[in-house]
């Protein structure tokens, strides 16, 4: 899984391969940010690897927190590609296999273009 980030002014949401793999190291610094009086909430979906905080603009911004969350691996992911992304490249070699095969069988035959594309 790729690391996913979304913020707003108020709330930062993280995915991550780390936030999945190591549920008590994610836990001692949700209770360590519960302290933190501008955090106001944390939700934490451990199966999901996601980690949703809500904090107070005027007292921390994100960059601060994401900064905070870097610094504690959160933001790592294990470089394995996702489902999508594998569908996706996937799809596109079969999809310019196939224009290639159509290209061929237009510009020299159908028997000649199968010769080609089983090399």
């Amino acid at each position: 899984m790729n690391t996913y980030i979304h913020q707003t002014n108020q709330r930062v949401r993280i995915r991550s391969d780390y936030i999945r793999q190591n549920p008590e190291n994610v836990s001692r610094l949700i209770a360590k940010l519960g302290k933190i009086n501008a955090i106001q909430r944390v939700t934490h979906k451990r199966h999901a690897g996601s980690v949703a905080i809500q904090f107070d603009s005027n007292e921390l911004d994100s960059k601060s927190l994401l900064d905070i969350l870097d610094s504690n691996g959160w933001l790592q992911s294990d470089g394995r590609p996702s489902f999508i992304e594998n569908a996706v490249v996937s799809g596109t070699k079969t999809f310019a296999r196939g224009m290639v095969g159509l290209g061929l069988t237009r510009l020299v035959g159908p028997s000649v273009s199968r010769v080609i594309m089983s090399l």
